[in-house]
């Protein structure tokens, strides 16, 4: 009996170490040693592609980065990617009000949570089937994940929350 119980412990010691070995291959791509990158475009290889869409009514392009080797939230990525980020007053990192002071501070003041009458950010994420998937969570809340495109579209009064960015995503993963 005893040895069969001594078998049966090392048997699930073995276990948890195959299944640490194989979550350290997953995360392979991120070393949180070495601090984030970015490049203009979408990732072809490792890392979160990040879409700002500034919608319809801008004639501003898009703003398309690969952000490598970012291990926080969503929000937090776009200091990472080199973009600026402004909340409401009254949820200064939970609620996304202006991406690159779009809309401008006349149009939008910001001190309260957007609604249809001036246009607000909407969030999506990419799946598996690179499309645009409107976001169920905040960026503030949003683990970011290599190999997951995230995308932000603002949308005027009328349309739809589920009208996504206009950029087309691609297939990449995340092995170095």
């Amino acid at each position: 009996m005893r040895l069969f119980v001594r078998l049966s412990l090392i048997g699930l010691v073995i276990l948890v170490a195959i299944g640490f070995a194989l979550n350290s291959n997953q995360n392979k791509a991120i070393d949180e040693s070495i601090p984030a990158s970015v490049e203009a475009g979408m990732c072809l290889d490792a890392g979160t592609s990040l879409v700002v869409d500034y919608g319809s009514a801008s004639d501003k392009p898009a703003e398309v980065k690969c952000v490598q080797n970012f291990t926080g939230y969503s929000w937090d990525m776009f200091e990472a990617a080199g973009l600026t980020v402004s909340g409401t007053d009254k949820y200064p990192v939970g609620f996304v009000c202006r991406i690159e002071n779009f809309p401008s501070e006349e149009v939008e003041p910001c001190s309260e949570t957007p609604g249809t009458k001036n246009g607000s950010w909407a969030y999506f994420l990419g799946d598996e089937n690179n499309s645009w998937v409107y976001s169920p969570i905040g960026a503030s809340t949003h683990k970011v994940k290599c190999g997951v495109s995230e995308g932000w579209r603002f949308l005027l009064p009328g349309e739809s929350i589920q009208t996504p960015p206009r950029i087309s995503l691609k297939s990449y993963g995340c092995n170095n």
